[in-house]
């Protein structure tokens, strides 16, 4: 964690984490009904890991990614509409009232989006990061990471003050709960 790259490194271990998962993934998918119970365990363990892992990346990543990339804003924001497709797709992938053609196109729906995600993140966003953000702030926002961590899933988005995650925003936004404690704006 307190290694150069400090956040990325956290970050690029939850990235092999996910992809692992995903090849085992791809192994139920290919045996199509014949592993519903397997890929619904599997898409349960990816549930949990990517609740965690994007968490991660709305309250640590993408503000250092708005703050010092140029394009930074529209970066974040995309990132934030694709975590939530991903979200969105992975309910459907494990919502067993559906019919079971329908959760394997979502899976593989899923499995193509988060791939195409975090090789985009790998390879041409966490370089413009490293490059842009002093390494003292990256081993920063780890430390701050596993303290959250350290401080379990039920402090409220890791510790931060509500409303800090892109979820928390857009909850907000729609509900017109402000938690953040600024006046709201038209």
């Amino acid at each position: 964690m307190n290694g150069p790259d400090g956040l990325l490194g956290e970050l690029s271990t939850a990235h092999r984490a996910v992809e692992a998962l995903l090849r085992r993934l791809d192994t139920v998918h290919a045996r199509g009904e014949h592993a519903v119970a397997d890929g619904h365990r599997l898409l349960a363990e990816l549930d949990r890991l990517l609740d965690e892992h994007l968490t991660a990346e709305e309250t640590s990543f993408y503000p250092l990614v708005r703050q010092y990339l140029p394009a930074g804003r529209a970066l974040a924001d995309a990132a934030a509409h694709t975590h939530e497709t991903v979200r969105r797709l992975l309910a459907r992938a494990m919502d067993e009232r559906l019919p079971a053609a329908d959760r394997t196109h979502c899976t593989g729906a899923l499995l193509v989006l988060l791939r195409a995600h975090l090789s985009g993140e790998n390879e041409r966003l966490f370089p413009l990061v490293r490059a842009a953000v002093p390494a003292a702030e990256l081993r920063r926002c780890a430390d701050r990471l596993a303290e959250a961590r350290r401080a379990g899933p039920c402090s409220p988005v890791w510790g931060l003050p509500p409303g800090t995650g892109a979820i928390a925003s857009l909850r907000d936004r729609f509900t017109g709960h402000d938690s953040t404690d600024r006046p709201h704006g038209p």
